[in-house]
């Protein structure tokens, strides 16, 4: 029960992260969040660092504990977690990349 919902989670990560990197390249900044546009952009961007170091680590993680599972269909559905952690990770890693080329001066749109 806890691998689907680690899938679910990675999956829904995997959507939100692009349509957010999306919307802050055109100058949007989360409504609840309490500071001007650079200290947003720098907490977005400590947030999918950690997002992409953890899903390379669950993506390991679940490989390996794919390797070792005795259970025939217990190890599929370890390798797809660990596959879709393994895209968050490299959803972020490229996320991260693009948030890099956005200035901090652009105007707010809500």
């Amino acid at each position: 029960m806890l691998e689907l919902i680690s899938m679910v989670a990675g999956l829904i990560v995997c959507i939100m992260i692009p349509i957010e990197v999306g919307k802050i390249r055109k100058g949007w900044v989360r409504d609840k969040f309490k500071g001007d546009r650079p200290k947003f952009l720098a907490a977005y961007r400590k947030q999918l660092k950690m997002l992409a170091w953890l899903g390379l680590v669950f993506a390991v993680l679940g490989l390996g504990l794919a390797a070792v599972e005795e259970r025939h269909g217990e190890a599929i559905v370890k390798v797809v977690g660990a596959v879709i952690w393994l895209a968050v990770s490299a959803i972020s890693f490229f996320s991260l990349r693009t948030l890099e080329n956005v200035p901090d001066t652009e105007p707010v749109v809500k």
